[in-house]
C-alpha cells in the first residue's frame, strides 16, 4: 500500500461522515476512482463493516514492524531496571556512611532519591520493600563496622532514613499521577 492509500483510509471514516474541506473531498473522490482498493475499504466501511476487519492486513503488518522495537525496549527496561538498583544499594550504603556529625543532613538529600529510584522498580510494592533494603543493608553496614553506629541505634536511623524514603516515593507516585497518560 503506498502512502496516498494510507492517508485515505485514515480519512475514511470522516469522508463517509461529510467531514472533511472540499479540497480534500476532491482529493478522496479522485484517489477512489484511480485505485481500486481504498474503492472496495470505502464500500466496506459504508456497508457497516468494522474498520478493523477491512484494514486487517494493515494491522498485521504493523505487528510484525513493532516485535523488534517491543524487544529492544524490553532489553533497555532490564538495563534501566539493574542500573536503579545499583543506585539503590549505593546511596543507602553512602548515606549510612556518611553518618558523623557534619555528613548527617545529607541523607534528606540522599534518601528521597533512594525512594525515586525504589519507586522507577517497584512502583506500590516500595512501601514495604525499601524499607526492609534499608535495615537489611543498615545492619550488614554496622556488622563489617563501616559505620561508627551502635547497633540499637541502626534502627532509629532506620526510621529516620524510611521517612525521607518515603518522602521520594510520595514525590514519585506524584509526578507519575501527573503525567499518567488518559486511557
Amino acid at each position: 500500500m503506498k502512502n496516498e492509500c494510507k492517508i485515505i483510509s485514515d480519512l475514511l471514516p470522516l469522508y463517509a461522515e461529510d467531514m472533511v474541506c472540499e479540497e480534500t473531498t476532491e482529493f478522496i473522490k479522485n484517489h477512489l476512482s484511480e485505485c481500486e482498493s481504498c474503492k472496495n475499504d470505502f464500500e466496506a466501511f459504508q456497508n457497516g463493516d468494522d474498520l478493523k476487519e477491512v484494514f486487517k492486513e494493515e494491522t498485521k503488518s504493523e505487528v510484525e514492524d513493532i516485535k523488534p522495537f517491543k524487544k529492544i525496549m524490553k532489553k533497555m527496561n532490564i538495563q534501566v531496571h539493574s542500573i536503579s538498583y545499583l543506585l539503590i544499594v549505593f546511596f543507602i550504603f553512602f548515606g549510612f556512611l556518611s553518618m558523623d556529625s557534619a555528613n548527617v543532613f545529607y541523607n534528606s538529600l540522599i534518601m528521597p532519591i533512594v525512594g525515586v529510584f525504589g519507586y522507577i522498580i517497584f512502583r506500590f510494592k516500595a512501601f514495604y520493600k525499601l524499607p526492609i533494603l534499608l535495615l537489611a543493608i543498615n545492619i550488614l553496614a554496622c556488622l563489617f563496622n563501616l559505620a561508627d553506629v551502635e547497633f540499637i541505634d541502626i534502627f532509629f536511623w532506620t526510621a529516620i532514613f524510611t521517612v525521607f524514603v518515603f518522602v521520594g516515593i510520595i514525590i514519585s507516585f506524584l509526578i507519575h499521577f501527573a503525567f499518567r497518560k488518559e486511557k
